[in-house]
């Protein structure tokens, strides 16, 4: 593991990770589908991730032929509280995406303060592995021409 003094590239690429998760979340909000409801259940409406109404169920017993109105506000009624749930599903996915992009900033400017100071820092452990990688000094002889 590497010390206090070296870039924690490992802990800035797991925070990655997780964005990348959130990111793929938020992907995912093209598939859904909210649902609201009004008069207890008996108006059911369903929107894309458009908010688009898709679906719209009507039990009967809420159909008054004498006051058309109610019908009409419990259809308003369920087709804004799908809207609804959609818009919180997305402000709380975006705002989960945004906490770890923030996490991301902030762990990277500490790090940034951390080695503005001009000097080198090199993860000592990460130093000796490329040592160890390179390739060998040639012996004596000529060089490539």
């Amino acid at each position: 593991m590497a010390d206090s003094s070296s870039f924690d590239i490992a802990a800035i690429t797991e925070r990655m990770r997780a964005l990348q998760g959130n990111l793929a979340g938020l992907g995912g909000l093209k598939d859904s589908q909210m649902t609201g409801h009004a008069r207890g259940g008996l108006v059911t409406a369903k929107v894309d991730s458009d908010g688009t109404l898709t679906s719209l169920r009507v039990d009967p017993s809420v159909i008054d032929p004498d006051d058309p109105q109610s019908l009409e506000d419990a259809v308003v009624t369920a087709v804004a509280a799908a809207q609804a749930a959609l818009r919180d599903m997305r402000s709380k996915q975006i705002g989960e995406f945004t906490e770890g992009m923030l996490g991301l900033a902030n762990g990277l400017r500490a790090e940034n303060r951390q080695y503005s100071d001009g000097s080198p820092h090199v993860d000592p452990s990460a130093a000796q592995a490329v040592a160890q990688a390179a390739p060998p000094a040639p012996k004596d002889g000529p060089g490539p021409r």
